[in-house]
């Protein structure tokens, strides 16, 4: 399992981790503990990693009191399927982050805070962990 930091400064302190290359059979006590906290019941920790055991998928988590959220992405059959869902979280997490601070996703607040974290993530992980 590769973790990884970064925070958002254009709204305050918000800290997004990154998880990825996981096995969900291998890592399955470490990553439901993850998912229960920030939050999740077991019985939804447990959906959750049952769709994280598949190809292509990705989920974020997001506790807006704590300003921190959790992107998890599974194992992609290519580097632009890792980025697809990479970005697709970005973008609920960014949600979120609006949401808090009531922002609008009609400007360019929301197109920069997504840009800056697809970035962050681009720039930390490379080349993405593959089947």
């Amino acid at each position: 399992m590769e973790q990884h930091y970064f925070g958002i400064p254009p709204k305050g302190t918000w800290g997004v981790v990154v998880v990825t290359d996981f096995d969900v059979d291998e890592e399955y006590v470490e990553l439901k503990a993850q998912l229960r906290s920030f939050g999740l019941s077991s019985k939804s920790a447990d959906k959750a990693l049952s769709i994280l055991s598949n190809y292509n998928t990705g989920m974020a988590v997001s506790v807006p009191d704590l300003k921190m959220s959790a992107i998890y992405i599974s194992k992609s059959t290519s580097p632009s399927e890792f980025y697809s869902s990479a970005i697709h979280e970005c973008i609920h997490v960014a949600d979120s982050i609006l949401d808090l601070y009531g922002e609008s996703w009609h400007g360019e607040p929301s197109a920069y805070l997504v840009g800056y974290m697809t970035k962050e993530i681009v720039e930390m992980i490379g080349e993405p962990c593959r089947i």
